[in-house]
């Protein structure tokens, strides 16, 4: 007997020694499935068993309790046991499956007697038994019309063939009720495969951050093991919900950096710069740190936003970040962005002249007095994280230590007696 059939949970109940020793092993080679194999018990009943396998047969007594065990009867006789907690899937056979059990293996193998059995089987709905028997008939007679008919095989060119055969040689597959390409066909399964992922990391993320969120250290280390992905989206929303805890943000930033896409890593450049606690941003930050590969194009993003921004916070915010890059060739940006103007619009012509006015055009706090009107004013703003950056990397990759304050000419007139440089990019305010 080979080693996958011996488990304790099988159990063959003899009538006598000589018949149980037969009965066993026939029903070893013909009515138990090889463990490592799914057995078909959808037509042929029987049970499958948990670690692989299973036996195909009548089921006596298909409502066995956890505590209980199956009783099976094989197609060639005798009985097996098998312990209820040891059986994954129970299916017992119709009326009609055990009338084709106790007929069908007694017909000869002709094609008469497998159109029989076939024709049988159709008319009670047995359309997977009356398929494997036109199966038998092709292969003892190979241009049978009939059999190749009823498995709706054409014939091409004095050449029988299925369907799918069809297709194959026209470079088709058959996806989701479709006829597509093999190219086609493989983009479908990959988007499958792509929304099967994403489902499973949308609970997975919840459940991760669910349980950091209750101190649990196990989901904590989960998190910022994150790797896939898949799991960027539901991360970067599940961060964007998060409004009111900074570390459960810092939590959440350090799991998207942890993945290192460039869309992970375009999402921490933005955390960075508009997050509004000091952890998180330095928890981004310190994320685009740890990849190196990325640390050129981190730089140049960093730069963009130094030169082009506005904002106030977000030019401080964007000179910290390159200071924790070393970024030399930032320098002339942190120059020019030492001294930043920025507009706004006041009502003046009222008794509450000044009062500020936001980008949409409203007045917050109060309705200006008769005679009121709008006015652009310019406020000029001496950047001190711009300025503590600059110093730190000069003093990083000069042997002299400069400080010109905030006095930005002074500095142009620096920069171009150490390097030479021809041309120097236009102050902000020229």
């Amino acid at each position: 007997m080979r080693k996958e059939f011996q488990t304790k949970s099988i159990r063959l109940v003899q009538k006598s020694r000589t018949l149980g020793i037969c009965a066993c092993f026939l029903l070893i080679t013909h009515g138990v499935a090889a463990f490592g194999q799914t057995p078909d018990v959808s037509q042929s009943g029987g049970v499958s068993i948990q670690k692989g396998g299973g036996v195909r047969g009548i089921v006596k007594n298909p409502n066995a309790g956890a505590s209980e065990a199956f009783e099976i009867e094989p197609t060639l006789g005798g009985k097996i046991v098998i312990d209820a907690n040891e059986v994954k899937q129970v299916t017992n056979l119709r009326p009609e499956q055990i009338s084709y059990r106790n007929f069908a293996p007694l017909q000869r193998d002709t094609v008469e007697a497998h159109l029989k059995i076939a024709n049988w089987a159709e008319k009670h709905n047995l359309s997977a038994l009356a398929d494997e028997r036109y199966q038998r008939i092709i292969e003892l007679d190979p241009e049978n019309e009939i059999a190749h008919k009823a498995l709706q095989h054409v014939k091409e060119d004095g050449v029988w063939a299925s369907k799918k055969e069809q297709m194959e040689q026209k470079g088709l597959e058959r996806v989701g009720g479709r006829s597509v390409s093999r190219q086609e066909a493989e983009l479908i399964r990959k988007r499958e495969e792509l929304k099967d992922e994403e489902r499973y990391w949308k609970k997975e993320t919840q459940l991760l951050y669910q349980g950091a969120k209750n101190e649990n250290q196990r989901a904590r280390e989960a998190m910022r093991k994150i790797k896939n992905p898949s799991a960027l989206p539901h991360l970067i929303r599940l961060y964007a919900s998060e409004k009111r805890d900074p570390e459960g943000r810092v939590l959440l930033t350090q799991a998207i950096g942890s993945i290192g896409t460039p869309a992970a890593l375009g999402q921490l450049g933005a955390i960075a710069l508009t997050d509004p606690d000091m952890d998180v941003r330095v928890a981004a930050i310190d994320g685009v740190c740890k990849k190196k590969i990325a640390r050129n194009e981190a730089i140049e993003y960093f730069r963009r936003r130094l030169r082009n921004s506005d904002d106030v916070g977000e030019i401080n915010r964007a000179a910290y970040a390159l200071e924790r890059l070393e970024a030399e060739r930032a320098i002339p940006d942190l120059i020019n962005a030492l001294v930043t103007q920025h507009k706004r619009k006041i009502v003046v012509g009222s008794e509450k002249t000044g009062m500020a006015v936001d980008s949409t055009g409203a007045i917050s706090g109060f309705s200006p007095g008769g005679g009121g009107h709008m006015k652009t004013v310019v406020d000029v703003s001496s950047n001190e994280t711009v300025h503590e950056a600059l110093v730190n990397i000069v003093a990083t990759y000069y042997q002299t230590p400069v400080d010109f304050g905030f006095d930005v000419d002074a500095w142009i007139r620096w920069r171009r007696q150490v390097d030479q440089l021809a041309n120097f990019y236009p102050r902000r305010d020229r």
